[in-house]
């Protein structure tokens, strides 16, 4: 779909649609940025808000102080660029990251060595969030992009992040398992061990019970994970000229 004005000449291409969202790339110019669009209140995100005490926020609000606060906290994360709301409707724009890959479309033709180093690249990132008490709850690979140029790993989707002052365990785990559960079949099991066991000694947990625990959890909802048909809605490749 296209529209044009006087000066200048807009692209808008769906990349994301499901019930009551839709996510666009748009190119106007040299200018070009990713909006997301919803037609109304997550019930589930509000009733979590209002027991805890705050006002309920519309999804482009959520997503919009999120980003703000990862960029302020040090994580690496696409730039706010503007919020609107009108009434249960709101919208959100944030900066579009060039990028030619995903982190997974990379490690799964990376040779092992280079595997390992992104390795400890996506570590000090997941760390990064952690430590702020963030969760991403949707910590997939694919939403891990290689930035063009520096190719520095860029985390987009922050719709669900989500951060607690007593953070919970479980939703770490649930971070750690998505990682595992989206590595292409290149990356094995002793490589998915060795990421594990970095992330436990960056996170402080040094027992040897405590860290078997935590691999069994991370393990047993990775599997849970891998039996779940996706919910994501209808989704569509970026335009051949937004692939850097």
């Amino acid at each position: 779909m296209e529209s044009h004005d006087r000066n200048r000449r807009e692209t808008c291409v769906p990349l994301r649609e499901a019930p009551g969202r839709e996510t666009r790339y748009v190119r106007r110019g040299a200018e070009r940025w990713i909006e997301k669009r919803f037609d109304g209140a997550d019930r589930r995100e509000a009733w979590r808000e209002r027991l805890r005490g705050g006002a309920p926020r519309s999804p482009a609000r959520r997503e919009f102080e999120a980003l703000a606060a990862l960029r302020e906290a040090g994580v690496s994360v696409p730039r706010p660029l503007e919020l609107v709301e009108e009434g249960a409707r709101s919208r959100l724009r944030v900066e579009f990251v060039p990028h030619a890959e995903t982190l997974r479309e990379r490690l799964g033709r990376a040779p092992a060595d280079e595997r390992r180093a992104w390795s400890a690249r996506l570590l000090r990132l997941v760390l990064g969030l952690h430590g702020a008490g963030w969760y991403h709850r949707d910590l997939y690979l694919e939403h891990v992009l290689l930035r063009a140029g520096d190719e520095e790993p860029v985390l987009i989707d922050l719709g669900r992040a989500r951060r607690d002052r007593r953070p919970r365990r479980r939703w770490f785990e649930k971070d750690l398992a998505a990682l595992a559960h989206s590595a292409p079949p290149a990356v094995g099991d002793a490589e998915r061990l060795r990421f594990l066991a970095g992330y436990l000694d960056g996170r402080g947990v040094r027992r040897r019970r405590d860290r078997r625990a935590w691999a069994r959890a991370v393990a047993r909802r990775a599997r849970r994970m891998a039996r779940h048909l996706p919910r994501h809605g209808t989704s569509h490749p970026l335009p051949a000229e937004a692939r850097a």
